[in-house]
């Protein structure tokens, strides 16, 4: 069977050139994940959890169809006509490029105020309680501090530990107001080349090392409200809570 994406991110667009053959890595009820020999990856799936830089969008009823055939590991051609599996093709034909600009620095008091009343008590008793959090907040600023955020890179289970959803939405705010010393950039950059964490995970904070981010986290920045929240928070089982969680706790550091 034949099937249609209506969308690619630029940044898949560029693997898909790039490679001719990827691996299925993990798989979804919304969508499924592709990687190369050097563990860049794809997402391929539904708008559910929104626009990926690296994803290619697929409707319900391809996803429904594509689960049927697929297993980890198994080998799919790629290229810039699409993603070619034994059992059927997802073409990029007709398919939209969504271009990722780079998050420039800007005002975060509106979102402040709408995530200010969210409910992030569950973290009161975990690994990630306020006030570690806030110590590791305060030390990213101090370029003589010992690297903060090695207590949270793949601490949390999934494919998305909780630990790095929490960098990635400190990445979110510091890429809105600065504040995190560039030595602990680097030293963050440099952590994740040693396999600390799951490849997901590692895609998703190398982009926000760039300022890149999914469509759900930008759109909180572009237009603050609850339902900007509520839709972040849906992403994943726990993903976009936690992301919430480090974005609420960085706008509200000392």
């Amino acid at each position: 069977m034949i099937y249609q994406a209506s969308a690619v991110g630029s940044i898949a667009l560029d693997l898909l050139n790039q490679n001719n053959h990827m691996r299925v890595h993990s798989i979804f009820n919304n969508g499924f994940n592709i990687v190369n020999e050097s563990n860049d990856l794809i997402f391929v799936g539904t708008t559910k959890n929104g626009y990926f830089p690296f994803g290619v969008t697929i409707d319900k009823n391809t996803m429904h169809y594509a689960k049927e055939f697929l297993s980890v590991g198994h080998i799919v051609k790629v290229s810039q006509r699409g993603i070619d599996h034994k059992d059927f093709m997802i073409m990029l034909n007709q398919t939209d490029l969504v271009k990722y600009d780079k998050v420039e620095a800007g005002d975060t008091t509106a979102i402040k105020k709408v995530v200010i009343d969210f409910d992030f008590e569950k973290f009161n008793d975990s690994d990630f309680y306020p006030e570690k959090m806030s110590e590791i907040l305060d030390a990213l600023a101090d370029e003589n501090s010992s690297f903060p955020l090695k207590y949270l890179v793949g601490r949390g289970s999934g494919l998305t530990p909780s630990g790095d959803d929490m960098i990635t939405g400190i990445l979110y705010v510091d890429a809105l107001d600065p504040f995190i010393s560039e030595v602990h950039k680097n030293s963050l950059a440099s952590y994740l080349s040693e396999t600390v964490t799951t490849i997901v995970s590692e895609n998703f904070i190398k982009l926000a090392l760039k300022g890149i981010f999914s469509s759900k986290i930008t759109a909180l920045g572009e237009n603050p409200s609850k339902e900007a929240v509520e839709a972040l928070v849906a992403l994943g089982s726990s993903s976009g809570h936690d992301t919430l969680y480090g974005i609420y706790m960085t706008l509200n550091r000392r």
